[in-house]
C-alpha cells in the first residue's frame, strides 16, 4: 500500500534515467548533459525533489543517509537508484519542473538545487509551466545565467510580479501565456517593453518592429506612471 507500480519504495516515483549507447556516446562528446526532468511527478512542494529521482538526467549523488520523521538517520533509498554520469565534467544546465502542482517556489529552492546540481549557478533554463504558481518566483532572479524561463499555464495574475526577471541579463525566451495576467491590456507590448533582452515571447519571435513599438509604449507607460506618482 502506498507503493509504486511494480513494487519498490514509495519515495521513488521515477525510475533511474535510462540511456541508449548512442545517447551515452553523445554525452561523452558534449560536456553539457541533459536537463534534470522532474516533470509529471505530482510534486506539490519543492522539498519533494529530495525524495524523487528525475525522469531523465544526472542529478548530484544523493547522501548516504537521510533524516526520518523521528530525527534518526536512515539509509537513503535514492542512493541505490542513482546513476553516475558517463563523465565527471558533465554539467547540468536545465531543470524541468513542468506539469506538477507547485504553488510557489520559496527561497529554500536555493538549498534544494544545490543538493541536486553540482553547479547550480550554471542553470540556464527552467520550465515551470503547467503548475499552480500565483506569482513569478522572485528566487529566479538569483540565477544570472538563466536565458530561458517557461511560466505558461499557471495562475499568475499580476504581470508586475514578473519584474524580478528584468534582473536576468541573459534572458532570451520567456513564456507567460495561459495565465490570468495575459488578459492585461497591451499585455504583449508591456512584456516586450519590460524585458528588453528577450528574443521570444510566448514562443513567438520578437521582431525589430515589435521592439520599436514596445519601447515607445513602455516609455509612455513609465512617464504616465511617474506623473501619477508626482500628482501631476
Amino acid at each position: 500500500e502506498g507503493g509504486v507500480p511494480g513494487g519498490g519504495s514509495p519515495l521513488l516515483r521515477a525510475a533511474a534515467p535510462k540511456h541508449t549507447f548512442q545517447s551515452t556516446v553523445s554525452l561523452m562528446r558534449n560536456p553539457q548533459g541533459p536537463p534534470l526532468d522532474y516533470s509529471f511527478l505530482e510534486i506539490k512542494v519543492i522539498e519533494e525533489l529530495r525524495e524523487v529521482m528525475p525522469r531523465t538526467g544526472f542529478r548530484k549523488q544523493p547522501p548516504e543517509t537521510i533524516e526520518d520523521e523521528t530525527g534518526a538517520q536512515v539509509p537513503n533509498p535514492l542512493r541505490d537508484e542513482w546513476v553516475a554520469p558517463p563523465r565527471d565534467d558533465l554539467q547540468v544546465h536545465g531543470l524541468k519542473l513542468g506539469n506538477n502542482m507547485l504553488a510557489s517556489l520559496p527561497p529554500v529552492f536555493n538549498i534544494i538545487i544545490r543538493e541536486i546540481m553540482d553547479k547550480p549557478r550554471n542553470l540556464s533554463w527552467i520550465d515551470l509551466s503547467f503548475n499552480q504558481l500565483e506569482e513569478v518566483p522572485q528566487v529566479l532572479a538569483s540565477y544570472q545565467m538563466l536565458n530561458v524561463v517557461y511560466l505558461h499555464s499557471n495562475r499568475i495574475r499580476k504581470l508586475n510580479s514578473a519584474k524580478c526577471l528584468t534582473e536576468l541579463p541573459s534572458l532570451r525566451s520567456l513564456t507567460l501565456h495561459g495565465n490570468p495576467c495575459e488578459q492585461t491590456k497591451n499585455y504583449r507590448l508591456f512584456c516586450m517593453g519590460m524585458f528588453k533582452t528577450i528574443k521570444s515571447l510566448d514562443f513567438t519571435c520578437v521582431t525589430t518592429i515589435d521592439r520599436e513599438k514596445a519601447e515607445t509604449f513602455y516609455s509612455r507607460y513609465l512617464r504616465n506612471k511617474e506623473r501619477i506618482r508626482n500628482g501631476d
